[in-house]
Order: C-alpha cells, then sequence, then structure tokens
C-alpha cells in the first residue's frame, strides 16, 4: 500500500463520514494521524497494491471511533462484508494499529463461533452445495450471545477460536482468548443480513447467477431464511454497522479464489477445486441478493471487483 496515493473516495464522503463519527474535518483528522505515523504501522499487512483508500477512509475510521468512545460505555460493531473482500486483513491491521496506539479494541469473526466438529457435521448434512461450514446454522449462537453479552455487561470473557486450515481444510475450534477490550469489532460475510419478508419469492435477488438457481437451491434457501430468523438477536446487539458492499455479487467467484490461494501459500492447506467451487456456489446462492441490501447499516462503502472502495454513504 502506498498511504500518500490519492484516494478513490471524494473529500465530501470523508468529511461526512468523519462528520457522523463526530471527528475532525478530514484534512486535520488525516494530518493528526499521519504526524503519529498511522501509515507505516503494519504496512506489512496489507496485500500489494491495496488503495489507500482502505487506510484513511476505512481502518483509520474505524480505528478513530474506537478510540473516541467512553470510557467504560463498551462499543459493538459490526463489519459485513463477503468472503474475500479483505475484513480478515482489515482485522488484522486493526488488532495491530491499537497495540500500537493503546486503543482497547479486539476483533473476532462470527466463524470463530463455528460448532465443534462433531456438530457441524449434521448441522451442514444434506446442503446441495455440499459445504462444511459457513452457511447460516453453522455457528454456536447461543455461545455468541452469551459471550457478546457478558462482554457488554463490563465482563471479561473466552472467545473460540477457529482454524479453517485444520481437518484438511474443513477446519475446526482450536481454543480461546481472553477479551476485555472497550470495543469489540464483529465481522462476517452475512452479518446483519435479515430473511426476506413474509410471501416473498425464495428464487428472488437471482439473476445474477449463471447458472440459475436449480429446485435443489430454492428449497434449501427455505432452510436459510428460517435460520436468519435465529441470528437477530446477535444483529441486534450490535451498536453500529459498517457494510463493504459488492455492486456485482458475484465478487466472490473471483475473492474465494484468491483467499484459497493465499491460504495454500501460506498455511499449505486449502480447499479442492470441487469443494471450492461448492463455497463459491453457496456464498452467491444460499442468500437472496435482496438480504444484502441492509438497511440498518449506518456506513456502507462499495467495493468493485479489484476491492477498490468507490462509493461513501452515512445512513443514519
Amino acid at each position: 500500500m502506498d498511504p500518500d496515493r490519492c484516494l478513490d473516495l471524494s473529500k465530501a464522503e470523508l468529511d461526512a463520514l468523519l462528520n457522523y463519527l463526530e471527528l475532525d474535518e478530514f484534512d486535520r483528522w488525516k494530518t493528526g494521524w499521519s504526524d503519529l505515523g498511522a501509515a507505516e504501522i503494519g504496512r506489512d499487512l496489507w496485500a500489494e497494491g491495496t488503495a489507500a483508500d482502505w487506510l484513511w477512509c476505512l481502518a483509520l475510521p474505524l480505528l478513530s471511533s474506537a478510540q473516541a468512545q467512553p470510557l467504560g460505555q463498551r462499543q459493538l460493531i459490526g463489519l459485513s462484508a463477503l468472503p474475500g473482500c479483505g475484513k480478515t486483513t482489515l482485522g488484522n491491521w486493526l488488532e495491530a494499529a491499537a497495540v500500537r496506539f493503546g486503543i482497547s479494541l479486539s476483533v473476532v469473526s462470527i466463524d470463530d463461533f463455528y460448532l465443534e466438529a462433531a456438530a457441524m457435521e449434521p448441522a451442514m448434512a444434506g446442503n446441495p452445495w455440499s459445504v462444511p461450514r459457513a452457511l447460516p446454522g453453522s455457528h454456536d449462537l447461543q455461545l455468541m450471545q452469551d459471550r457478546i453479552a457478558a462482554w457488554k455487561s463490563g465482563q471479561c470473557v473466552e472467545l473460540p477460536m477457529f482454524d479453517k486450515a485444520l481437518r484438511d481444510g474443513h477446519g475446526d475450534r482450536c481454543g480461546w482468548r481472553r477479551c476485555d477490550s472497550e470495543c469489540l469489532v464483529l465481522e462476517g460475510w452475512f452479518l446483519g443480513c435479515n430473511p426476506l419478508s413474509e410471501g416473498s419469492a425464495l428464487d428472488m435477488g437471482s439473476e445474477h447467477l449463471n447458472p440459475e438457481l436449480n429446485t435443489d437451491e430454492r428449497d434449501y434457501r427455505k432452510i436459510v431464511q428460517a435460520r436468519l430468523h435465529d441470528y437477530k438477536p446477535i444483529w441486534n446487539a450490535i451498536d453500529t454497522l459498517w457494510q463493504l458492499a459488492a455492486p456485482d455479487l458475484n465478487a466472490p467467484v473471483l475473492w474465494k479464489r484468491q483467499q484459497n490461494e493465499t491460504q495454500k501459500t501460506d498455511r499449505g492447506v486449502g480447499l479442492p477445486d470441487q469443494e471450492l467451487k461448492g463455497f463459491i456456489r453457496m456464498i452467491t446462492a444460499s442468500i437472496p441478493a435482496n438480504c444484502f441490501r441492509i438497511d440498518q447499516a449506518d456506513v456502507v462503502i462499495s467495493v468493485d471487483l479489484e476491492r477498490r472502495l468507490r462509493q461513501l454513504q452515512v445512513r443514519s
């Protein structure tokens, strides 16, 4: 990343964001962070060629929001983005920068709350994409609710960790970590998605699919829709929701493949091609496109196929 490159997002959009966050005007705010050396922190964490907007228009505004949080008032920030978009990289940078600046912030994925292997297999049995995880219904929702509620009450909690490289790429729980941070960022690929309104056709929001939605996929969408209802208590606990929205809902076809190749390079384990195809099809077909128009999102940033941030809207 070159932090000095011109930004794709306009100054008016950024001023609107900082105004929403009750922060300084963009130029003065940016100068303040530059003087602190923020642009030099964790540069190796960003993928080569990452646009500077990820730092100045997303990562540092999120960090500033956590920094401005009143002492003793815990804040749960939601971050919703399709798989492979860059959520994990962003989370790694946020945690590294938070340590450097003494900001009490941690990042956790809803994927860390995946069911353990013994419970995951029956929960995912029969899905038409043969995926071992990732669908609504693959998470331990009671554990997630309990830990978030305990954390918001001021307790230090143990959060689960999930390693996707275990079990030949099928993944499994790999331990626990303590969290008593004042700000917690919760990220996930369908975070904030609500089920379709009653009476809506199950095949709506499928225009982007090639091949078209088949009968088995349409039938399984009914199961997914029912399971999305179960996530509402989690979504309702979120104080502020940020969404990285992909106007092209076929973006995961590219992003997930790139992510899988990176995992093979870094960890030596990735999904075989046929399983990867199943994951990609599940991501694009299991939840109607309409569900990703998250009305309760406070900040929505459009991301193009090259993962460049193209438009920013503050909806509050």
